[in-house]
């Protein structure tokens, strides 16, 4: 069975989930399975051409349909409130999918799409090198964000006020930094000239993997999201993770288990303080949240889903 994998070419969340879901097709069915990763703007709209296929699975929102092959449709984000041109062609898509599937509950229930399948996103735990805990004079904090998002790059301008709040509350010392990189970035920086915190930026990199692991917690915060795979990947660091309520993270996220999900600032920074002054703690919370990934969020469970969907259209 051959399946086109769509998804827009700009190397975001949707080309990333892309890659690897026909990476894990080819690698995991021999040849009873195979998938091609289309992503290049001319190339998708010579599909119809070119139906060298059995099943269309896309992030895009096709609205053409000239082919008697199945679609499933793979929603990313809330599209309705979403600033770009293909929010406009979703209506129509989804009449025309003959599957539609969500990395959530949260994101099924926001579009109001009740026969939506949900199949979280995931990530390869093999390719994740686990933190080191351990009692230590100075505790590294991090976060991995997207600036191009001011949602998020304003979600960073909290964690610093929290993290900084926390520094004058505690005599272990703390070293905060934040990767990622985008048009919001500068906007983020010209906020915080005053800050008294060991306060690093990256910016951009192309695998965070080796700076995750170098540190201890991972802070989270953002205004609008829907399913972190910043989360995700901090988890399969084995990293203890500590993010405000938003979007699908308590999907992710059970409370006091794998991470927290403080339901206030004050909370945020009650939690942070526990983790900082408590090695062990961040240890069996970091061991938990790996083990999450591994039982729940790697790309070879989650394969099985898209697999009982791709038996059932064949």
């Amino acid at each position: 069975m051959k399946i086109n994998v769509i998804t827009p070419v700009n190397k975001g969340g949707p080309f990333n989930w892309g890659k690897s879901l026909a990476e894990t097709i080819n690698g995991s069915y021999g040849h009873n399975y195979s998938a091609s990763h289309i992503h290049e703007f001319k190339k998708i709209m010579k599909i119809p051409l070119y139906q060298d296929h059995d099943i269309v699975h896309t992030a895009v929102p096709l609205t053409y349909k000239l082919w008697r092959k199945p679609v499933v449709l793979t929603i990313h984000g809330e599209f309705p409130i979403e600033k770009n041109i293909w929010r406009h062609f979703y209506p129509i898509a989804i009449k025309k999918a003959n599957i539609i599937t969500t990395p959530s509950n949260f994101l099924k229930d926001r579009l109001g799409i009740n026969n939506a399948i949900v199949i979280p996103n995931a990530v390869f735990p093999g390719q994740f090198r686990t933190a080191e805990h351990g009692e230590k004079e100075q505790v590294s904090l991090v976060t991995l964000t997207k600036f191009s998002f001011k949602d998020k790059a304003e979600g960073v301008l909290d964690l610093i006020k929290i993290v900084e709040n926390v520094q004058r509350h505690t005599d272990i010392k703390i070293k905060y930094t934040v990767i990622g990189g985008g048009k919001y970035l500068d906007y983020v920086k010209d906020k915080i000239t005053d800050v008294d915190l060991d306060l690093y930026f990256t910016g951009f990199l192309n695998d965070p993997k080796e700076v995750l692991k170098e540190n201890d917690i991972f802070l989270y915060y953002s205004i609008h999201d829907n399913f972190p795979i910043a989360i995700l990947e901090a988890m399969a660091t084995g990293l203890p993770v500590i993010t405000n309520d938003v979007g699908a993270v308590r999907e992710m996220i059970s409370s006091g288990k794998n991470g927290y999900v403080p339901d206030s600032s004050d909370e945020y920074e009650r939690y942070l303080i526990d983790m900082i002054s408590d090695h062990r703690s961040r240890a069996r919370i970091g061991r938990n949240a790996r083990n999450t990934i591994e039982n729940r969020f790697s790309w070879h469970k989650i394969i099985k889903e898209y697999r009982k969907i791709y038996d059932s259209l064949s």
